[in-house]
């Protein structure tokens, strides 16, 4: 009886996969259409962690099907798709040939991923590459491109998609990651994942796709997102960040990184790159543009007394003269006595911002925009005002300064209040005091007295 088993077995063995990869790539396409309540069944029979958002359980539920794929599984999938659609357990079973992925026949390897349910990788072949210009992150300095700009391609006509690429680190870079990792955890050389939209006329900020998610070498990549839970398929407002994968890399070996992005497809498309970074602090960058700025001083000042000029001209169709202009030296971020007076270059007005607080606010939120006229100041753009700063030497106790219209200007020192003194003397009298007499002239008193209303009785 054994040997008719092997017999059998050894004469269909060839055949008897086909089936099985065809239920796991229909199993996948029931998974990408499952509900919350359908995936957080799913995990919880498999005794997996069910809690997070849709784009998470997808994920995790997918990860099952790949490392932890059994008949009892595959099952619970058919089942809860027949719960689903109103289907009896045959029907579902007929019907998941009908739902097997199609993968668009782009490329060789197309083909082969869809003989093997295993979704497209990339390794910079030119079919999707892709010529996006993404902004410079001036906390980053690039030192190696991983991946040029490639495109995200959608594999099959579900919501949810998932493309796969692999790379490899050289020997150099894996020594600079290795040597960017200081003794308190911190990681300054990092390898960064960078996704926007694909428009390729202008520059592109990070964007996140809707229901993004990120796998290297099969372990999920956290990081911060700002999707809105009661409108699917909208991306987030906020600004994105880069997402550092360099906790997952592979650095033991000289083996290849695989890298899974899972997005939901609602027609925007999106490309994404690979960068080696070193990330730079507040210090360095405050550092830098001093450094720069000491070379050009005189034409900071320059430009300062051309805007002075500029605001005092006299309008000869203008009934109001304008004598004297009054600029702060209190910086509108921190409500502070500005220390390094800058602006950006396209500004048009003399007051400054403190270099150190409005690069440190953009180290949190990355929005660079001059608080001052609210329009875009990157920090490329940046310079420290030479005049600002020899004024704020020269006047250590004032708060504002006037310029007039031939270029001079005088301090303006904060008025201080005197107190006032009537030569009273006061005494506090409580409620409860019930033998006080509120100022009885027969017992000769010429104090005023003062009730406290606070006591509680």
């Amino acid at each position: 009886m054994s040997l008719r088993g092997a017999h059998w077995g050894s004469r269909f063995s060839g055949k008897r996969r086909e089936p099985k990869m065809a239920e796991q790539s229909a199993a996948k396409n029931m998974i990408l259409g499952f509900r919350i309540s359908e995936l957080q069944a799913l995990l919880r029979f498999a005794g997996r962690n069910k809690s997070g958002l849709k784009h998470e359980l997808v994920s995790r539920a997918l990860q099952l099907l790949r490392t932890s794929c059994s008949a009892e599984i595959l099952k619970k999938i058919q089942d809860l798709h027949a719960q689903r659609n109103g289907l009896t357990p045959t029907n579902a079973q007929s019907q998941q040939l009908l739902s097997a992925p199609t993968f668009p026949l782009h490329s060789s390897e197309a083909a082969l991923n869809a003989r093997t349910s295993v979704p497209i990788c990339h390794t910079g072949k030119d079919d999707t590459k892709s010529k996006v210009r993404l902004t410079k992150l001036p906390f980053y300095e690039i030192l190696d491109d991983l991946m040029k700009p490639t495109d995200l391609v959608p594999t099959s006509s579900e919501r949810i998609q998932e493309n796969q690429f692999s790379f490899t680190l050289t020997e150099k870079q894996r020594e600079q990651i290795i040597a960017g990792c200081s003794k308190n955890g911190v990681q300054s050389v990092q390898l960064q994942l960078r996704i926007c939209h694909t428009d390729t006329e202008f520059m592109q900020e990070d964007q996140y796709p809707p229901y993004l998610s990120v796998k290297v070498n099969s372990r999920v990549c956290p990081f911060t997102s700002y999707f809105s839970s009661n409108k699917p398929g909208v991306e987030p407002k906020r600004p994105c960040r880069p997402i550092d994968v360099t906790p997952l890399l592979n650095l033991t070996s000289r083996g290849a990184n695989y890298l899974n992005v899972f997005w939901g497809h609602f027609t925007t498309r999106y490309s994404m790159v690979l960068h080696l970074v070193r990330q730079h602090r507040v210090a360095e960058l405050l550092h830098k543009l001093q450094a720069n700025e000491t070379r050009a001083s005189e034409i900071s000042r320059e430009l300062s007394k051309y805007l002075i000029r500029k605001k005092l001209r006299l309008e000869p169709d203008n009934d109001v003269t304008t004598t004297g202009l009054r600029v702060s030296l209190m910086c509108s971020l921190g409500k502070i006595r500005l220390s390094v007076p800058c602006r950006g270059i396209t500004c048009t007005h003399l007051q400054c911002f403190d270099a150190a607080l409005y690069i440190q606010m953009n180290e949190k939120k990355p929005t660079w925009m001059c608080p001052v006229c609210d329009k875009p100041a990157p920090y490329e753009l940046l310079f420290v005002d030479q005049l600002f700063l020899d004024i704020l030497k020269e006047c250590e106790d004032a708060t504002e300064v006037q310029f007039k219209d031939d270029g001079s200007w005088s301090p303006i020192k904060p008025d201080k209040q005197p107190q006032k003194n009537f030569g009273h003397k006061y005494s506090i009298v409580e409620l409860e005091d019930s033998n006080n007499q509120f100022g009885n002239p027969a017992n000769g008193k010429s104090d005023m007295d003062v009730i406290d209303l606070t006591v509680d009785c």
